[in-house]
């Protein structure tokens, strides 16, 4: 309890020096004394702020230093993180670039391929176009031919009707007669 009531009375002294300076009697122009008065009064108010202020400042001072100290490691960690972030997403582009060209190898090749059976395909489809057209074509001109014939012979009929009509008397009849009975004639002893 003393020390309460001396802490409180040094308090008092040094928040209101006025006061305590009321028993001079006139200001004086730079006694030892006054200094003294306000050097001793300075120290018991570093004293004060010091004893009743310090310990919350040291808290505040290392609880603020564990949270830089905490961020700081977090931040660190953070950092660590995203290199190895960064760095496995340069392998992975390095990676993608290997990849990228195997395809575009595959494609090369797959294309290559392709393209040599399409060639393939359209040579011997245009060799079976060539086959069919070459035996259409002999299968029409063997027509053609056929349907000139039978049209020349039908021409040729028709002239030796026409010839024989007019030229044909009955001597020629009886001859072709005579002829026609002696090939039958030979041909029945054979």
């Amino acid at each position: 309890m003393k020390r309460w009531i001396a802490t409180a009375l040094v308090s008092l002294a040094a928040l209101f020096p006025s006061s305590a300076m009321a028993a001079q009697e006139g200001e004086g122009h730079g006694s030892w004394l006054g200094f003294l008065f306000f050097a001793i009064n300075f120290l018991l108010f570093v004293f004060i702020l010091v004893y009743f202020a310090g310990p919350p400042l040291r808290r505040f001072f290392s609880d603020r230093a564990s949270t830089i100290h905490s961020n700081l490691a977090k931040s660190t960690k953070a950092f660590e993180e995203a290199e190895a972030l960064a760095q496995a997403a340069s392998q992975r582009i390095a990676a993608l670039a290997g990849e990228l060209a195997a395809l575009k190898r595959d494609l090369e090749e797959e294309t290559a391929f392709q393209l040599n059976r399409i060639s393939e395909l359209a040579r011997s489809n245009s060799d079976r176009i060539r086959r069919d057209t070459e035996v259409t074509a002999t299968a029409l001109v063997g027509n053609a031919q056929r349907r000139v014939r039978e049209n020349l012979a039908a021409a040729a009929a028709q002239l030796a009707r026409g010839l024989i009509a007019r030229h044909f008397q009955a001597v020629d009849q009886n001859r072709l007669l005579d002829g026609f009975m002696n090939r039958l004639g030979l041909e029945a002893r054979r």
